[in-house]
This record gives C-alpha cells, sequence and structure tokens, in this order.
C-alpha cells in the first residue's frame, strides 16, 4: 500500500469514527513516523476523503487542517492553494439537462462552508504571528490570496442574471462570508512583518504586487455592496503600496496610466488635512435629521458617529450634545413647528438622551463630573427660550420652555447621571417637581408585571408619552412581551395592545427612539403571513377582530412613516403583507380570479347587500387573508352595480356600514384608498363614489368602540383622499367640502419629513438661485453661527426639510455640487474647518430612503439574503455622489487643485465619521446594550456593537490580534468532537469563545457560518 494510500485510509477512519483533534495529533505522528508524506500529496488525500462522502459540511475537516498546520506538517500557503483545487467555487451554475449528467458523471460535493472555516483559520494563524514565518511563504499566501480571490469573482460573475440585476455574490450567504474572510485575511497579511516586507520590495515581487493589484480592483467594486469598512481598509491598502495591477515607472513622472497624468494619481496623498473642528453647527444638523420625520434613531449609528467624531473625549461629546439637543429644541420653539414635532423633540431630550448617555459611561472606566458637563451645556442654551421659572413671570410669555430643563434633569438624576441634591444648583432655584415616586422603571420587571398582569400594558403605553424618563424602558418591556406573544400566537392579548399602540402615533414617535420598524413590525409581519386558519376552529369573528386589529398597527407604521418592505423586514413572494400592500389597493378582473376567490366574493356581496347579515358561514369559508385581498374588487363590484342601477344606493350605504363594526374596520383602509383613485380616475359623474365616501368618512353612527378605530383608518388614509378630492373639487365643490372637513384633523398624521407648501415657496423664491441658493445661504449661517460656539445664544434657524427637499426635487448630485462650492469659497474665506464638519455632518446625516442600508451595514446581525431582500436605496444619497466626485479628483485636479482638495478632505472626513471605529477604549458595546436595556439576546433587538473594522491602517489588525489573544487558549486540544466549539458558536463546549465573534464582526462571519448548521453527527456515515 502506497503512503497515500495509508493516509487515505487513516483519515477515512478518523471521519467515520469521528475522532478529535487531540486524537487525531497524536495518531498523526504516529503515522508520520511510519509513512512519511509531503504536504500537497497529504492534503489532496484529505480533501479527496471529503469529496468522496460527498457531505456538504464536516466540522473535523478544517479542524484537523488546522491541526496539521500547528504541527507544522503542512505550511498555510500550501492549505490555501490544495483548498482552492477541491474548491466548489470554480462550479458553473448548471442547466438543467447539464444537472442529471454531472450527477452520473462524478459525485460533486458543495465546500463553501469548509472553505469559510479553513479561510478563517489562515486568518487567525497570520494574525497571532503562526504565519509566515518566512519571507517566501509570505508571498506563498499573498499568491494564494489572489487565485482565491479571483476565483470569487469568476463565480460572481458567472452567477449574475443576465442583465446583471441579481444573483451573483448576493444570492448566497456563504459566497459573501468567504468573500469578506478573504478581505480580512488579506488585510491581516498586509500587516505582518513579513507581509510588509514583501509589499515595500522592488524586485521580482512587483509581478506580484501587479497581481495582486489586480485582484484588489476587481474585489474593491464587490466589496461596496458587501462591507463598506472593509472596502475603505483595502482601498488604503492598494493606495499606500500603489496596488493599482499596473507596472510602475519610475524613468517617467507624466507617464500615461489610462489616459490619467501619474502626477495627478499622486495629487491626493500631497492633500493635506487642517485641523479636525467640531462645529456647533454639526451635531445641531445631525440630530434635526434624525427626528425631522420619522425617527431615524439606531443606537449603533448614533455611537458610531459620536465615537468618531469625539475620539475618547467623553466629557466633550457629553456637552456638546446636551446643547445641541437644546438647541434643537429652541430652534423648533422659534420656527413654532407643530406641537407633535415639539413633543418628539422633547422626548429625544428626557427619555432618550439621559439613558444614552448613562449607558455610555457605565460601559466605561472613565468617571466623569457630570454636573460640571451638564452645567457648561446649559450655558450656552438661550435664555430666552429655557428660562427659569422666576423669569419665566418676568418674561409674561406662555410659549417658552422653562420647564423642559426640569425634565431632563430629574431624568439624569433618575439614570444616575446626577444625585437629585444637584438639580437646584443646576436649576438656580427649587425644583418644581420631584422624583416619580418608586424610581426608575427596568425593563425585565415591567415584563415581569406585565405577564403577571396583562391590564399593566395598557397603563404603561399611556406612560410612554410622560416626560420621566422611563420611556426606554417600557419600549424595550412592551417589545419583549409583543414578540413573545407573537411567538405563542396568543393573539387575543397581542390584539389588545395592537390596538392601545394604533390609536396613540405620539407613542410610536417615542417607539422609534428606542426600536427600530423592524424590529417591532418583522415579527407581527410574520404572524400575519404564517396565520392558520381552521374551519372547525369556532366562531370566526374574534378571529378576524385579532387578525385586523394586528394588521391595522402593522398599516399604521407603514403609512405614518411612509415605510418601505425592508423597513418593515418583509419580503418573498409568499408575505400576505407584501402582497396586500402591493396589490391590495387595486381591484382585480373577475376572470383573474381563482374560482375560490370567486366564490368567497359572491358569500361576501350576498351577505352584505342581500342576506340579513353577515353569517358565520361566510368568514369561516373565507380566511382574513383572503377576504383582505378582496376588499378592493368588492368596492368595484358593488359600486359598479349600484352606478349600472343593479343595487339601490340606500342599500349599497346600509351594506358597507356593516364594514364600520370594529373587526372588519381596517378593511375600510383598502376601501377609501380605492374609492379616492376612483373617484379622482372617473370621468363620468361621481355623485354616487362621493356620496359613498361621505358615508364612510363621516358615517352617521358609529360604536363607541370602533370610534378610535375608524379615527385611525382615516389618520391612514386622509392625506392621499384629501389630494385625489382637490383634484375633482371644481366640479362636485357641494359634495367634496364635507369631506374635506371631515379629514382636515387628520392630515398631520404622516411624519416623512416633507417640507410644508409655504416653506418649499419661500425656498424656491429665494433669488437668486432659487431652492440651491436657499440651502446655500442656509449653509452659510451656519458656519457663522459656529464661529462663537461657547456663547448662549438662540441656534441658527435650520430645518432638515429643506436638505430633503432640495434632494428630492434637485437631486443629490446637485446638492452636493452647491455644498462644495460653498465648501470651496468658505475655505478661500479662511473658514474652510468650520464648514468642513457641517458639509461632512449633512452628508452624514441619515437619510430615510438609506436608513435600512445603513442598519443593516452597522449591524451585527445583517440580513441573510437567503431569507429576506437585501435593503436598496432607490435613491442617489450625498454620500454616493462624494463618491463619484471623489472618483473623479485625479483629472479634476488638473483643471481646478483647490476644488480638488476640498472633495478630497470632505470625502476623508466623511469616511472618518462613517467608518465603524477601532475598539474605543474603555467602551464595551455589550455593557452598553445591557445599560439601555435593550433585551441582548432578545428577538429582534437592537446590536449597539459597531460592525467593522477602523478608518486607520491598523484597525483590521488590532481587531484580528484581539481575536487571537481571546482564542489562542483555545485552540489546540480544548475542541470537543464534532468541533462545534468556534467562532461565534453558542452552543456546545470546547474551541474558542463567543468574543471571537464579537471582535470578528467587520465579516459578520455568523453570516452562512457553517457552524450555526443543526447537524445530526450521528448519521453523516
Amino acid at each position: 500500500m502506497t503512503s497515500s494510500e495509508q493516509w487515505g485510509t487513516f483519515l477515512r477512519q478518523c471521519l467515520l469514527h469521528r475522532i478529535d483533534a487531540t486524537e487525531f495529533k497524536s495518531f498523526t505522528q504516529l503515522l508520520l513516523q511510519r509513512s512519511p508524506i509531503t504536504e500537497a500529496p497529504l492534503l489532496d488525500v484529505l480533501l479527496e476523503t471529503r469529496l468522496a462522502t460527498g457531505i456538504k459540511w464536516d466540522p473535523l475537516l478544517p479542524l484537523y487542517i488546522d491541526c496539521l498546520c500547528k504541527m507544522g506538517v503542512v505550511q498555510t500557503s500550501t492549505v490555501l492553494n490544495s483548498l482552492l483545487k477541491y474548491s466548489s467555487i470554480h462550479d458553473k451554475p448548471p442547466s438543467p439537462n447539464q444537472e442529471m449528467v454531472q450527477s452520473k458523471q462524478r459525485r460533486k460535493c458543495y465546500t463553501l462552508m469548509t472553505d469559510i472555516r479553513v479561510v478563517q483559520d489562515a486568518m487567525l494563524s497570520v494574525s497571532t504571528g503562526s504565519a509566515p514565518k518566512t519571507f517566501l511563504e509570505a508571498i506563498g499566501i499573498f499568491t494564494s490570496i489572489v487565485d482565491w480571490v479571483q476565483a470569487v469573482v469568476a463565480w460572481h460573475n458567472s452567477h449574475m442574471d443576465a442583465n446583471h440585476q441579481t444573483g451573483g455574490l448576493m444570492s448566497s450567504p456563504d459566497a459573501v462570508s468567504l468573500f469578506e474572510s478573504l478581505g480580512i485575511l488579506l488585510a491581516a497579511l498586509s500587516g505582518t512583518a513579513k507581509g510588509l516586507q514583501v509589499l515595500s520590495a522592488d524586485s521580482h515581487e512587483g509581478t506580484l504586487k501587479i497581481k495582486l493589484g489586480q485582484a484588489l480592483s476587481a474585489y474593491l467594486p464587490l466589496c461596496v455592496e458587501v462591507s463598506l469598512p472593509l472596502r475603505n481598509r483595502l482601498d488604503g491598502l492598494q493606495k499606500e503600496f500603489n496596488l493599482f495591477g499596473e507596472p510602475s515607472s519610475k524613468a517617467l513622472d507624466v507617464s500615461m496610466m489610462d489616459n490619467v497624468n501619474v502626477n495627478a494619481l499622486q495629487f491626493e496623498d500631497s492633500v493635506m488635512d487642517g485641523p479636525m473642528i467640531n462645529s456647533r453647527a454639526g451635531l445641531y444638523v445631525y440630530i434635526n435629521a434624525m427626528l425631522v420625520g420619522r425617527p431615524l434613531v439606531d443606537d449603533s449609528m448614533l455611537l458610531n458617529f459620536l465615537s468618531n467624531r469625539y475620539g475618547g473625549h467623553y466629557q466633550v461629546l457629553i456637552e456638546e450634545i446636551i446643547t445641541a439637543t437644546f438647541d434643537v429644541l429652541s430652534n423648533a420653539s422659534y420656527r413654532s413647528e407643530s406641537s407633535r414635532t415639539m413633543f418628539l423633540f422633547r422626548s429625544f431630550l428626557v427619555n432618550k438622551l439621559p439613558a444614552f448617555i448613562a449607558a455610555m459611561l457605565a460601559a466605561s472606566m472613565v468617571s466623569l463630573p457630570m454636573e460640571l458637563c451638564i452645567s457648561h451645556a446649559l450655558s450656552r442654551l438661550d435664555p430666552n427660550t429655557f428660562p427659569s421659572f422666576s423669569q419665566m413671570f418676568a418674561m409674561q410669555s406662555n410659549t417658552v420652555l422653562s420647564d423642559v430643563r426640569q425634565e431632563f434633569l430629574f431624568a439624569c438624576a433618575s439614570h444616575k447621571l446626577i444625585p437629585e441634591s444637584s438639580i437646584e444648583r443646576l436649576l438656580g432655584e427649587n425644583p418644581m417637581q420631584t422624583l416619580p415616586v418608586g424610581g426608575p422603571y427596568h425593563k425585565e420587571e415591567l415584563v415581569s408585571q406585565i405577564n403577571a398582569n396583562p391590564e399593566r400594558t395598557e397603563q404603561l403605553i399611556n406612560e410612554i408619552e410622560s416626560m420621566e424618563g422611563n420611556a426606554g424602558a417600557i419600549v424595550g418591556a412592551i417589545t419583549e412581551v409583543m414578540h413573545h406573544l407573537c411567538d405563542q400566537k396568543e393573539t387575543m392579548t397581542l390584539k389588545n395592545i395592537c390596538n392601545s399602540l394604533s390609536r396613540r402615533p405620539q407613542a410610536l414617535d417615542v417607539i422609534l427612539l428606542f426600536r427600530s420598524a423592524k424590529q417591532i413590525l418583522q415579527p407581527l409581519c410574520a404572524l400575519l403571513d404564517a396565520w392558520h386558519w381552521d374551519e372547525d376552529q369556532g366562531e370566526s369573528q374574534p378571529v378576524y377582530d385579532e387578525f385586523g386589529s394586528i394588521l391595522l398597527l402593522v398599516l399604521t407604521f407603514k403609512f405614518r412613516y411612509d415605510l418601505r418592505p425592508h423597513d418593515m423586514g418583509i419580503g418573498g413572494s409568499n408575505s400576505f403583507v407584501l402582497r396586500l400592500l402591493e396589490n391590495g389597493f387595486c381591484s382585480q378582473k373577475l376572470d383573474d380570479l381563482s374560482e375560490k376567490q370567486n366564490k368567497n366574493l359572491g358569500a361576501w356581496i350576498n351577505a352584505l347587500f342581500m342576506a340579513e347579515g353577515i353569517s358565520e358561514e361566510t368568514m369561516s369559508a373565507c380566511s382574513p387573508q383572503e377576504f383582505y385581498l378582496l376588499v378592493s374588487t368588492l368596492f368595484n363590484q358593488s359600486l359598479g352595480a349600484c352606478e349600472a342601477g343593479k343595487l339601490e344606493f340606500e342599500t349599497l350605504k346600509g351594506g358597507f356600514e356593516y364594514l364600520l363594526e370594529p373587526f372588519l374596520l381596517p378593511s375600510l383602509i383598502l376601501a377609501l384608498n380605492w374609492l379616492g383613485n376612483h373617484i379622482w380616475e372617473t370621468e363620468s359623474d361621481p355623485s354616487i363614489p362621493l356620496k359613498t365616501l361621505q358615508s364612510l368618512v363621516n358615517p352617521s353612527s358609529i360604536s363607541g368602540e370602533a370610534k378610535e378605530i375608524h379615527r385611525t383608518v382615516l389618520n391612514i388614509t386622509a392625506r392621499s383622499l384629501e389630494e385625489q378630492l382637490k383634484g375633482i373639487r371644481a366640479r362636485q365643490p357641494e359634495d367634496i367640502k364635507p369631506i374635506l372637513d371631515a379629514l382636515e384633523l387628520c392630515l398631520s398624521f404622516h411624519r416623512s419629513g416633507s417640507c410644508h407648501r409655504s416653506e418649499l415657496e419661500s425656498w424656491t423664491s429665494h433669488a437668486p438661485g432659487g431652492l440651491l441658493a436657499s440651502i446655500r445661504s442656509t449653509f452659510q449661517s451656519l458656519v457663522l453661527w459656529s464661529t462663537s460656539p461657547g456663547m448662549s445664544m438662540a441656534p441658527q434657524t435650520y430645518t432638515h426639510r429643506q436638505l430633503l427637499a432640495g434632494i428630492q426635487i434637485q437631486g443629490s448630485a446637485r446638492v452636493l455640487t452647491t455644498i462644495i462650492e460653498e465648501l470651496k469659497l468658505q475655505t478661500e474665506a479662511g473658514s474652510g474647518d468650520l464648514a468642513l464638519d457641517v458639509a461632512a455632518t449633512m452628508i452624514c446625516a441619515p437619510l430615510a430612503e438609506s436608513f435600512a442600508v445603513d442598519q443593516n451595514s452597522y449591524s451585527h446581525h445583517p440580513v441573510d439574503p437567503s431569507k429576506e431582500p437585501l435593503p436598496r436605496c432607490p435613491i442617489l444619497t450625498l454620500r454616493g455622489a462624494l463618491f463619484i466626485q471623489h472618483e473623479n479628483v485625479p483629472k479634476l485636479s488638473e483643471k481646478d487643485p483647490l476644488r480638488a482638495e476640498v472633495i478630497v478632505r470632505l470625502y476623508r472626513r466623511v469616511n472618518a465619521l462613517m467608518t465603524p471605529p477601532s475598539q474605543v477604549p474603555n467602551l464595551d458595546m455589550n455593557n452598553i446594550i445591557q445599560n439601555m436595556q435593550l433585551g441582548v439576546g432578545g428577538p429582534g433587538q437592537m446590536d449597539l456593537e459597531p460592525s467593522g473594522p477602523g478608518g486607520h491602517d491598523d484597525n483590521i489588525n488590532q481587531m484580528l490580534d484581539n481575536a487571537a489573544a481571546a482564542a489562542a487558549a483555545g485552540m489546540d486540544g480544548s475542541q470537543n468532537m464534532g468541533g462545534m466549539g468556534n467562532m461565534g458558536l453558542e452552543s456546545t463546549g470546547g474551541g474558542l469563545d463567543t468574543s471571537i465573534d464579537d471582535v470578528l464582526n467587520a465579516a459578520d462571519m455568523a453570516v452562512g457560518n457553517p457552524e450555526f448548521l443543526d447537524l445530526d453527527m450521528e448519521g453523516l456515515f
């Protein structure tokens, strides 16, 4: 028997009998003495054994490879080369007729899970200094990475659809994880002494550098979609070592490369940054942007932005965010913003900010004089907006916000930021209130109270809008209870919570200060999608009632904040909620209905207009999902019959009044929307549809229980109805006025950040230049205001609606050009550093259209594309426009060097603010989560942990070093059988602890991580 055959037999037996790493090491040492074998043939035998078994994932295989590396039997570069040779990354997507042929010709094996793990082990080996040992070994690993990157890029291209719109890398979580692992391995290797030696060499390694540059040029564009922080890191590496895939020429200083002067390519390196100034206007703009429409408050993103902006200067951070939040509230008061907007700003100051600061400080080792921080912040406020209680009487004004300071200070005391005794000193007078009896709330206690007494939920929902600093704990408790009820399908209790929330839109605003819409809605939508309908389950009306209440809350969120499917966490053709949103507001042709739909439609028409009411038989034969998808068609057919004279109007009106019953009322959202469109589109006499609309918008009689639900329905539909009715007002003025009057009180329901008509008219009439010139004027005023940041003064008037209107009307490219032009002018005038901060903050400010994309980028648990679609941004953002401008810098530098310098500095500042930071000294993100009571580990909870490496060159390396240090003790012999104890695994013992996943979250290794599979090891062989 040859050496390879002996090793093949040995390896098969090891896999068959599930030999762990410790025993494998001992057996291997014995067999090496009896039957020596070189590294390449040994790896070939091992990987061929894997192919012979045909198993998709065997966790022992990477353990054996790692053991061989640690024993010095094989080198990392050889492992990577052999792994690639046998990888299924080479497989092309087969056509149907090819699959049968291939299955007969050879046994194929899916290897990506194993490939990911082996590459990750190589990454740890490199980061701990175990490899590379020699200069040649470093060259070998670089060469292997180049080959792997080219193979992954080729796989991506071959798996894209014909139009290059879908498929490719993002269609496979395993491919994404492999792609990111290779990027981090490259970054880690580049930071080692041997790696730097290779990259700095000018001899025969120049060929390798050309190939590495070519690989990076193919890798980086894909990296934009997958991991922006990793792209920034590798982009810096590419520029630092000139890895652009072309041979350099030192003989010619002005040689041409792709028609661009080499000197121009070096221009960016010559641009020097000025001092980094944090303007008073910068944070003021950012907070305005978070709260201008739908609250775009994500703790991970906010903490990341502040950490990058202030570094470890916590005292400055706290003083300035307090000042900025008070400035925002002061500005809203001067601008006479609506009471709803003032409430949200106030709740952010009192409920959100103290909890956020307390969590951040509790996670750090820094001890701050909080009373002094708050005193400094309050000293800069406008005394006319925030006077003392005694000053308020002297001013004889009722519009000031004198009590806000007290509310904020009591919330700070409640969160133990300051003692209660400090409040009087900070106010300069006796406080007009005291701490709430019973002290601050804690989420866990509230959950227990709700479980013991469900009626407690209603009391807590009423308290969400209070200004006592307890809203975060209440939101956390209610969210956790709702998730539990969804899991247990306890829909009766859930119905009551949903009803309470639907009728309190301001409470929803507060909820979004602490939770994303997706966290609230995804479990509800999943419950509605999977709602089980059993005709024998008993009475159907309670089922309709519970289903409708849950759906009503989902639609309330959707239409109040103009949410898109990815904001709600829904997707897939089987989603009822998605089908309802896409098709439910349009009627269908009878010929397009299925037999069952036709039968259900006929039954409902008969029940509403011909029978004596809605029978149990009608409802039990038609599930709530089926009913809601038929509502628009039901209205179309019924109204058409009335207009054709086949149905009396009073009969029509009487039948539709059944829909005013609480258990069917949510269906009016679809009905009124369809009816408004029908009225707007019809060219014939709209009298009958208008009378129908009048009877439903302003019914002559409605039960007390139904009134609140009806008000919510009108809130949701009022704005679209008003727009549709105004379009035909000239034709039917008398019929339309009563309807518009009834809708008037509901028009302020929506919170989307859109501007008022009067605001838009004032901006567009700005002379000269219109809307863009008005944005430029605002920019100038913000910079001027920031020149005296320490003074107590009224803030510069500002609304982020202006910038949003510019983006929506003029587009991000034109708005960015305006900002850059003004930034250039300010630079020439000597205020460039202040202006740069204002401009960068405008670009970094959260935007509703891109919010889900940004959240996914910073999330520790990003979207799994195999389970739901990746969020997409429907517009070009300011950041996207800046990226395009930056790409043009080499050419621009020859024509307008000052403008090119401005763009380079702005691009750097935006990247510095948005790139997830390296591990901030003395800041434990997990502790922040716990202190903010965001429910670590609970279903759908936020994770404040930054999801990527920092903007400095050594960030990824430092993270990998930390990972290795945490893992080193567990790698050698502590793996249990099956090797399930490793990167990010929260299951059976041994191996690396879960901190590995925390520090490697730049690549989100848990995406497609094979360790999360539920394997039955007994049945594998």
